[in-house]
C-alpha cells in the first residue's frame, strides 16, 4: 500500500489521540521503512524532537485528487463497465481443453473455467469478490487476477494475496 504523496504515514493515528500509533503505506519498502518508524515512533513517545516527523506525520493532508489517481480510477472503472459486455453469449465448459483456461458465460453467469492436464475442470465465478471486477488467467502462475487492485485466486478460487478475503464461489459444471 502507498501513499498519495508516496511518503509512509507514521505517528498519532489521529491529532487527538494520545496512545494510539500508525506505522503504514511503505510501498514494498517494508524493512527500511519500518526500521525509520520504529526511530520516528519511538522519539515521538519519548518526546524527542526530531526533524523527520513533521514529513512523515500520518495527520498531514494529502491531496487525493491528482492526475495519476483519477487515470487509475477511470481505468478500473473501464475494466469494470467492459468486462461486463464482453462474450455475452452462452459458452461450454467442453471448450476448455486440458491444460488451459477460459472465462465463459454460462446461464448468464461470468464463469472462469481452468481444466488441468489431468481433465479435472475447475469452475469459479469470475468476479473479483472485492468490487466485483471481472478476473484474468495467469498462465505463468495458473492463477486468477484481478486487473482492478491486484487481488489473485488459485485455480480453484482461493484467495491468494489480497485485498479480496473472500474466495470465489465455486460452480459445479
Amino acid at each position: 500500500m502507498v501513499s498519495f504523496d508516496r511518503l509512509p504515514y507514521i505517528g498519532k493515528l489521529t491529532p487527538f489521540n494520545k496512545h494510539v500509533y500508525v506505522a503504514t503505506g511503505f510501498s514494498l519498502w517494508g524493512m527500511s521503512k519500518g526500521m525509520l518508524a520504529g526511530m520516528l515512533l519511538s522519539d515521538l513517545i519519548l518526546g524527542v524532537d526530531n526533524p523527520w516527523l513533521k514529513l512523515y506525520d500520518s495527520t498531514r493532508t494529502t491531496p487525493f485528487l491528482t492526475t495519476e489517481s483519477l487515470k487509475n480510477n477511470l481505468e478500473v472503472g473501464f475494466h469494470w463497465v467492459g468486462d461486463r459486455l464482453k462474450g455475452l453469449e452462452n459458452s461450454s465448459v467442453t471448450n476448455v481443453a486440458r491444460g488451459e483456461a477460459k472465462l465463459l458465460t454460462i446461464n448468464g453467469n461470468k464463469v472462469a473455467a481452468y481444466r488441468n492436464e489431468q481433465g479435472e475442470l475447475h469452475a469459479v465465478s469470475a468476479t473479483c469478490t472485492h468490487l466485483g471486477c471481472i478476473v484474468n488467467w495467469n498462465s505463468a502462475e495458473k492463477s486468477w487476477d484481478c486487473p482492478c487492485h491486484g487481488g489473485r485466486y488459485s485455480y480453484d478460487g482461493k484467495v491468494l494475496h489480497g485485498p479480496p478475503v473472500k474466495d470465489l464461489e465455486r460452480y459445479k459444471v
